[in-house]
């Protein structure tokens, strides 16, 4: 994958960077965006658009999203291959009939390769997917999943990231059905689209099993029996419950954080949905049916109208941050205590504010902020997004798709040795290695576990300090620790009611 800057700072999956490391710091595939208002230094191994676009042998591209402005996109695109590249596009724009065929007709006047589908989703559900599939002449292929909209706003100022599978090669061609989990779930995902079957039978062709990461997706309709851990959040609970394994030292003073760019109606009392069934999924963990203390701290990272005015957007920025007063009003009484300010000076985002969309639990030590699980979405705190469970079925209204990583996936490193440099290749079992997830900052990306602490809640641990060979660092978007709201000061940004002030350009809000 091109990379804007600092290739240096993360190998490929298993690779170490210095000889020197006693850690292996493995790349865990998922970057924020490039901000263009940002300093550069603030930008340090982020991407842009241009570079997962701009390679010449680019040869087919999918672009699977809710909004798309097909010139910005093809814009990206070398000027040399613009013209012949083929383009397949699934998006969600909500248009009158007129207004679609009008978008048609257009782009397939400049753009005659380029082939759109409107995805049809009933009700209040939406096609809020965002990932794209790159076919390359060279016989490669790559996949991303990531946050931002095709339109050019959103690749600009705000906070986004993609997940990448990096560029795959062919499959012998002896080996014709689905290799990995990964391939079989990204295969389920797309035949839920009309028209799939060109694009699925190109993806049966590439090898996904290096790939480190879980789909989580959501597609609508009422799913049962074996279908019903296959989306939403029931997928979540069942990837967690049966492969994440959760340290004892890591379950105590861990928080669960929902960092979202929307809030939904999550019902009229807490336990109708957020802290009943999408909280139970949001806990589980493979130890989780036989230990009572594991629950984690519920936390929800959502701006204030301070964030908003003072973004590098200026109020502007309000309209991505779609939540209404009147949801509001009607859940304030649960929401409020779980509420915490957009404060990512440590990222280098504190100005840029959030359309990307994670889930994660963490555990904040002496040692460092130790990553048990990181989802990167499309989706937000909303039922039509996760689905909501009655009669034993799960029913979801909208399409979503989602990364899940965690330590264990990159357990492949108990094959390697650690480096030469390190005082425990010689005194540790291959078996006994440990891999982390540390939360990585502009100013640390390379986090590493200090040792020495006197932590009680840690010293289990502190145990496994000298197991530790790799490290993947994922660099949260958000500061830690979490600034709770201060309800003295601080006002829950609502794209819908009038706040004083004005914002970097000298703009303020009408009222209504």
């Amino acid at each position: 994958m091109p990379e804007d800057s600092d290739t240096s700072l993360l190998a490929d999956s298993g690779k170490r960077l210095r000889e020197s490391d006693p850690i292996r710091y493995v790349d865990p595939s998922i970057r924020l965006t490039v901000v263009h208002r940002a300093p550069s230094t603030d930008n340090d191994g982020c991407v842009s658009l241009e570079s997962l676009l701009g390679d010449v042998n680019l040869e087919l591209m999918v672009q699977i999203n809710y909004m798309i402005d097909v010139e910005f996109v093809m814009n990206r695109i070398p000027e040399e291959i613009r013209d012949g590249l083929k383009v397949i596009v699934y998006h969600g724009l909500r248009l009158t009939p007129d207004q679609l065929l009008r978008m048609e007709t257009d782009v397939g006047m400049k753009y005659p390769r380029v082939t759109l589908h409107r995805v049809q989703v009933s009700g209040i559900g939406t096609h809020h997917t965002k990932a794209m599939l790159l076919f390359y002449r060279d016989n490669t292929m790559q996949f991303v999943v990531h946050t931002a909209n095709m339109i050019e706003r959103d690749w600009r100022n705000k906070t986004q990231a993609i997940f990448t599978t990096g560029r795959l090669v062919k499959k012998p061609q002896l080996i014709g059905l689905a290799t990995c989990a990964f391939e079989r779930d990204l295969l389920e995902y797309m035949s839920k689209y009309s028209h799939h079957q060109e694009i699925s039978a190109r993806i049966s062709q590439y090898d996904f099993t290096g790939v480190k990461g879980v789909l989580v997706g959501s597609v609508p309709g009422r799913f049962s029996g074996v279908e019903k851990n296959k989306w939403g959040h029931m997928r979540l609970r069942s990837v967690l419950r049966q492969q994440v394994e959760i340290s004892k030292a890591c379950i105590v003073n861990s928080k669960i954080i929902c960092q979202i760019s929307s809030v939904g109606s999550l019902g009229k009392n807490s336990q109708d949905w957020l802290r009943g069934e999408f909280e139970m999924s949001l806990n589980a963990h493979r130890q989780s049916n036989y230990m009572a203390s594991s629950k984690a701290d519920l936390c929800v990272v959502f701006p204030t109208a301070e964030n908003v005015r003072t973004s590098y957007e200026g109020w502007s920025m309000g309209g991505s941050l779609p939540f209404k007063e009147t949801s509001y009003t009607k859940q304030a009484h649960y929401l409020n205590p779980l509420l915490h300010s957009w404060q990512a000076a440590k990222s280098g985002r504190d100005h840029a504010m959030p359309h990307i969309k994670t889930f994660t639990r963490v555990s904040c030590m002496e040692e460092a902020d130790v990553i048990s699980w990181f989802l990167l979405t499309s989706a937000n705190l909303s039922k039509p997004a996760w689905g909501v469970l009655k009669d034993g079925a799960i029913s979801i209204q909208s399409y979503e798709l989602g990364v899940l990583v965690f330590p264990s996936l990159f357990e492949e490193l108990r094959s390697e040795p650690v480096s030469a440099a390190s005082s425990l290749a010689s005194s540790i079992d291959e078996h006994d290695v440990h891999v982390c997830m540390l939360n990585a900052t502009v100013s640390n990306p390379r986090p590493r576990l200090s040792q020495g602490s006197t932590s009680s809640h840690s010293s289990g641990l502190q145990d496994t300090l000298e197991r530790v060979s790799g490290v993947v660092p994922i660099r949260l978007p958000y500061d830690l620790p979490l600034k709770p709201y201060n309800f003295a000061t601080d006002h829950v940004w609502l794209s819908d009611k009038f706040f004083p002030g004005q914002d970097d350009y000298g703009d303020t809000l009408g009222r209504s």
